[in-house]
């Protein structure tokens, strides 16, 4: 979209260092991470608990939005995302039981500068995480009776249930690579960290509390699958913070131009979501202030065709010529919302309102729209709209000299199309609006004669308020029309602005303006991740075994005693249940057992009805309530085999 930060940029952050790889860089400071001693299991938990807080923030939040709408006939459903949601924080509620509390570190969570590396990374992702929550949190802010006011375009987005899924999704994995560092922080190994036995044990089974969020999360992107599409689009949600407006000097090169254009249509969009006058009353609602945008709507009309046109020759010139069809078609829809928009400017020459005079400032930026789009079209570097449409437009070579040069045009002409079909939208409400509170008037003297009033004014009556709105009608329509032909083509050429054609679908799920009629799975790495070698096999490979029956035999043997402690953790020989999962973490040997088991990610597997968590001595209280929660999990899990094995 623009230079912004996005959410993607401290997920990624985020992914990279909870990512287990003792060789890896600092991805939020550029810089290597610290090699210095080994530390303490005690450090360790401290920070994974700061992490763990942050979690289970973003769980509240998506379990607010999950919990709302359809979905909230969902929550009892096993397999759905509302499901999911509530399952995942019971889970996290149980991993901090055995940890202690995220206010009890004395490591501050955004200190990357721990002596331990594998500590500074968990806290490099504790910040990172919670520097991602807060961008998502500037599109809205929460009104003093709990509900969400918007602060933004993209606000509709981010309390949308498509980017609660995928949210979600992303909550799975880094709980998933959460667990897998803690679980070899837990286990004694080659760079051992000093700890108790206590402290390893209420460790590791707080990860095996996150390998079941993130058997929770798999189990509802089975039913209900994130496309791929959604996790992009959370990705792409961009910082609350605009650029400040300017208007083009004359100097400005291709690419300074369409930055220039996409900013500009984001402040219009943005105005036009959250600045809305109350047309009702306020002096800043005007005629000619809804004159101007249409007149300059018009003309950004105009030039989205010349640009469509002039993209198309040059597409045609590489020997793309069906990509040199498809824009032609664009090129066509805007000719069409360029009709549009010119009848609905005309439709203000017999209407008025009751203050006049003025120009509102959200309204005069179309004007810059105008000329941002206007520069890129024409080769005067100084054209303005004043100067009128018969001046010679740029020529193919010099709009787009190389082929990668065509995505950010496009995707300038995608922004433009999208904020006049948000223009339109918004003037109509206005109108409406004004037109119910008698705002709008019209010259007495066009009005037929048997209207005698005694003013050169006089409310507008309804066949004019009708014509006048149709007209807006008619411009949105074909706005909305010249964008789903662009977004397609956004799309094929990769343009940064294919995302607002994923928004647009999710802000209004009856939208025409489709992304990509394909839809796949959501980020294979985020739920299909499969467990590592087993135990036995994992011990060949550190001997330096490479023959493959060897390996094979190791991992059949792994196979079998997985199996062996499932069947005898469901229930014992006296038909009590299965040992507690303080007990399963007693021994090294059996805690890595059930972490393998846990993390090959099945989400009907028996061992977690039996991980009903006995009090640790440190965390009493805590680990009860985790206790009787669990048990609770178990039975969910239960009834989701029993539906499960139901299916056809």
């Amino acid at each position: 979209m623009t230079g912004r930060p996005t959410f993607g940029d401290f997920a990624n952050a985020a992914r990279g260092l909870l990512r287990h790889d003792p060789g890896a860089r600092d991805t939020a400071a550029g810089n290597p991470l610290p090699t210095a001693r080994a530390g303490t299991v005690r450090e360790f938990t401290r920070s994974m608990a700061s992490v763990l807080a942050v979690m289970d923030r973003y769980c509240a939040d998506i379990a607010g939005v999950l919990a709302s709408g359809p979905c909230r006939r969902q929550a009892r459903l096993p397999g759905s995302w509302a499901h999911a949601s509530i399952r995942a924080r019971e889970a996290l509620h149980n991993a901090s039981a055995f940890l202690p509390s995220a206010s009890a570190s004395t490591t501050p969570p955004g200190d990357v500068h721990a002596d331990d590396p594998a500590v500074s990374r968990l806290n490099a992702a504790t910040a990172a995480l919670t520097a991602g929550r807060d961008l998502l949190h500037t599109h809205v802010t929460a009104r003093a009776d709990g509900s969400l006011l918007d602060r933004s375009e993209w606000a509709s987005v981010v309390a949308s249930d498509t980017v609660a899924r995928a949210l979600l999704l992303e909550l799975g994995l880094w709980a998933r690579r959460t667990a897998e560092q803690g679980a070899r922080i837990a286990l004694p190994g080659p760079a051992a960290r000093h700890g108790t036995g206590t402290e390893r044990q209420e460790l590791n089974t707080a990860c095996q509390w996150l390998w079941v969020l993130d058997s929770a999360v798999r189990v509802a992107q089975h039913h209900q699958p994130v496309s791929t599409s959604d996790v992009r689009l959370l990705h792409a949600i961009p910082v609350n913070a605009l650029e400040p407006r300017r208007i083009p000097a004359g100097a400005e090169t291709i690419t300074s131009l369409c930055h220039g254009t996409t900013s500009t249509a984001e402040r219009i969009r943005d105005a036009a979501t959250i600045n809305q006058v109350d047309a009702t009353w306020s002096p800043a609602f005007t005629a000619d202030s809804l004159r101007h945008a249409a007149t300059c709507s018009t003309v950004i009309s105009h030039n989205c065709e010349i640009l469509l046109r002039t993209l198309a020759t040059r597409a045609g010139q590489h020997g793309s010529g069906a990509l040199a069809d498809g824009l032609l078609g664009c090129a066509e829809a805007a000719s069409q919302a360029r009709l549009a928009w010119l009848h609905t400017a005309r439709a203000w020459y017999q209407v008025t309102s009751d203050t006049r005079g003025t120009i509102a400032p959200d309204a005069a930026q179309s004007g810059d729209l105008a000329l941002w789009t206007g520069r890129l079209a024409y080769a005067d570097p100084a054209w303005t709209p004043a100067l009128g449409l018969s001046h010679p437009t740029r020529t193919p070579q010099a709009l787009a000299r190389e082929p990668g040069d065509l995505p950010a045009v496009v995707a300038a002409v995608h922004q433009a199309t999208e904020t006049l079909t948000q223009i339109a939208a918004a003037d109509h409400g206005q109108i409406r609006a004004a037109a119910q509170a008698g705002r709008l008037l019209v010259p007495t003297r066009s009005l037929p004669d048997r209207f005698d009033i005694p003013h050169p004014f006089a409310p507008a009556p309804r066949d004019r308020v009708d014509a006048l709105l149709g007209a807006y009608d008619a411009a949105g329509t074909a706005s909305a029309g010249a964008t789903a032909a662009v977004a397609p083509i956004a799309a094929e050429v990769g343009a940064p602005s294919h995302i607002l054609a994923i928004a647009r679908a999710v802000i209004r799920p009856d939208s025409e303006i489709m992304a990509n009629g394909k839809q796949r799975p959501g980020d294979p790495e985020a739920h299909d991740a499969q467990a590592g070698p087993g135990p036995v096999e994992r011990i060949l490979h550190d001997l330096g075994i490479t023959n493959p029956a060897t390996l094979l035999r190791a991992s059949a043997i792994d196979q079998i005693s997985e199996q062996l402690i499932l069947d005898a953790a469901h229930v014992s020989e006296h038909g009590q249940e299965g040992p507690d999962a303080f007990s399963l973490s007693r021994s090294t040997g059996s805690a890595e057992l059930i972490n393998h088991i846990l993390a090959s990610g099945s989400p009907n597997l028996p061992i977690l009805r039996s991980l009903s968590p006995s009090a640790p001595p440190s965390h009493g209280e805590n680990a009860d309530r985790a206790t009787t929660a669990f048990r609770c999990i178990g039975h969910q899990i239960a009834d989701q085999e029993a539906q499960a094995e139901a299916e056809p």
